[in-house]
């Protein structure tokens, strides 16, 4: 009977002073209770903009009235997943994404050159590789279900919208340094926080 494949976590550590988008809260997590200092256990507060890591978006992101992360359909978040790998160093393009055989239910993770490296940790870096606004429109219209990125955002506010509005789940800030493009069985499962436009998450990979 064969052994199943080994879960990878495609998740961003979060850790004390790591990178964040420039306008949003700084990322601190402090002891607050110590047994070191005689306190009967350890206790860790964390402070931190709800698009910190690995996270979710959420459709009131982009949208006044529009759902919070309590409403994202989880559906869409577990099961078949594609990793690709994008060569462009500038974006993720629709001439890049095209010759893709793409499907309706597709779940998509777009690997950049932002995975060389450990980005969490280094100073913000203002020329991510984001999905172009036509190749956003292209994803929506073949059925796509997912997206996920390596980065803090997807893209521009009108990629957001497109991806969003037409119910499209999108994935932000993935751990994908040690991740083979290729398929997966995916895992995304965004904490539940009421009146929140987003909300981390762990995902685990599994190669299928």
């Amino acid at each position: 009977m064969p052994v199943p494949s080994t879960w990878l976590d495609a998740t961003t550590p979060i850790s004390d002073g790591m990178v964040h988008w420039p306008d949003n809260a700084p990322v601190h997590v402090k002891k607050t209770l110590s047994i070191a200092t005689g306190a009967a256990a350890n206790v860790t507060e964390v402070s931190m903009s709800a698009h910190t890591g690995t996270h979710v978006d959420a459709p009131l992101h982009f949208t006044a009235n529009a759902g919070d992360s309590t409403t994202i359909d989880l559906s869409r978040l577990m099961g078949p997943a594609r990793v690709v790998a994008i060569t462009d160093p500038r974006s993720i393009s629709l001439a890049e994404i095209q010759p893709l055989e793409i499907r309706p239910g597709d779940r998509l993770l777009f690997r950049t050159r932002i995975s060389d490296a450990e980005w969490s940790t280094a100073p913000f870096q203002p020329d991510f590789v984001a999905l172009d606004a036509d190749a956003a429109r292209h994803l929506r219209d073949l059925g796509v279900v997912c997206v996920g990125v390596d980065y803090l955002s997807v893209g521009k506010a009108d990629t957001h919208h497109t991806l969003l509005d037409a119910g499209i789940c999108v994935i932000e800030g993935l751990a994908l340094q040690h991740i083979l493009p290729g398929e997966y069985e995916m895992l995304c499962l965004p904490l539940k926080i009421v009146d929140s436009d987003g909300a981390p998450a762990r995902v685990l990979l599994r190669p299928l």
